[in-house]
């Protein structure tokens, strides 16, 4: 059963895909109209998804029903991090490459992939169970993520490098509270905030209100996989496939992990489509978000942004591949 819903929802979204990919070959959507669109979808369309979903089809007891998924997440990470590691060990990846690699392959495309992904798989709960992951997500991609991403050579050259004498440590702690502000004010952390703030105090939506909100999140998905197509579409992909740690990322982060995290939560009592959530979850391909903040703290942005192309690409067949195997 989760595998025909799985199948469905990516052919679905490989057809939209498609759809986006050739609008972008035909100069439809143009690559520097990339920027503006993903600032529509990131900054009005997924919070929206986000908040209309979780209050439309969550109680406040559901919530604290599902609170283990924190657990999870945290576990996730450690576990991701830990084995991309290795991973990076046995490639003899080294320096800013290998930091590169474990970046792109532990931040998963929640947001464009994942949100309507979870919310096609379980109309209910899904999207509570990825606005509990994002509650870890968020603050560990924006510390950790951004750590890994920032190039040993280049370090010094920003504020969050050794401290400078004088005023270094002024300018250091405005950067960190910046960078506290990022994490806490970006749209989606402010939807889930606010769409908790609905369930648990169990406040009722408008029935104008939700019709809106209803209408603005059915645009979603289908805007997230044309923007995706078209950024395949100008990115450096053909590169990717010539690189053996896309290969190996792939199979290890995107299968072989998953598979592992759902034969293992088997055996415990969680529900099981808490299970199979935490499992695509783990199968997602690199965030969207990964080459830019590569590319902002260090060289390797390009090399992340055909990870990122790439991995897209492999996940259609991926993540139907891993519900097929253990869901």
């Amino acid at each position: 059963m989760i595998f025909n819903v799985v199948l469905q929802t990516m052919l679905i979204f490989f057809l939209i895909l498609a759809t986006g990919f050739v609008a972008g070959k035909f100069g439809v959507i143009k690559q520097e109209f990339l920027p503006e669109l993903v600032k529509l979808i990131t900054k009005i369309l997924l919070p929206c998804l986000i908040f209309y979903s979780t209050v439309s089809s969550c109680t406040r007891q559901s919530v604290f029903d599902n609170l283990p998924m924190l657990a999870l997440a945290a576990g996730f990470y450690l576990t991701v991090t830990i084995v991309m590691l290795l991973a990076a060990k046995a490639l003899r990846l080294s320096g800013d490459r290998a930091r590169t690699f474990m970046f792109c392959f532990i931040f998963g495309n929640t947001g464009f992939v994942g949100i309507p992904l979870l919310s096609a798989t379980f109309p209910g709960v899904g999207l509570l169970y990825m606005a509990l992951f994002s509650i870890v997500d968020t603050p560990v991609f924006w510390t950790f993520g951004v750590w890994l991403a920032t190039a040993k050579a280049r370090r010094g050259d920003h504020p969050t490098g050794p401290l400078e004498e004088g005023g270094g440590a002024v300018h250091s702690a405005r950067h960190h509270l910046q960078n506290l502000k990022s994490v806490l004010l970006t749209p989606n952390v402010v939807a889930i905030a606010l769409a908790f703030l609905f369930v648990l105090a169990e406040i009722p939506l408008p029935s104008l209100v939700s019709d809106t909100l209803s209408t603005i999140s059915g645009a979603t998905s289908a805007l997230c996989m044309m923007y995706l197509g078209a950024l395949i579409c100008f990115s450096g992909v053909s590169d990717a496939f010539k690189s053996k740690e896309l290969y190996v990322g792939v199979a290890v982060k995107m299968v072989l992990l998953p598979c592992a995290i759902a034969l293992l939560l088997r055996l415990t009592p969680l529900p099981d489509d808490m299970v199979t959530c935490i499992t695509l979850i783990a199968a997602l391909p690199t965030m969207t978000i990964v080459p830019m903040i590569a590319s902002q703290r260090g060289d390797w942005g390009e090399y992340a942004a055909g990870i990122t192309a790439a991995t897209l690409a492999f996940s259609l067949a991926t993540i139907p591949l891993v519900a097929f195997l253990v869901l």
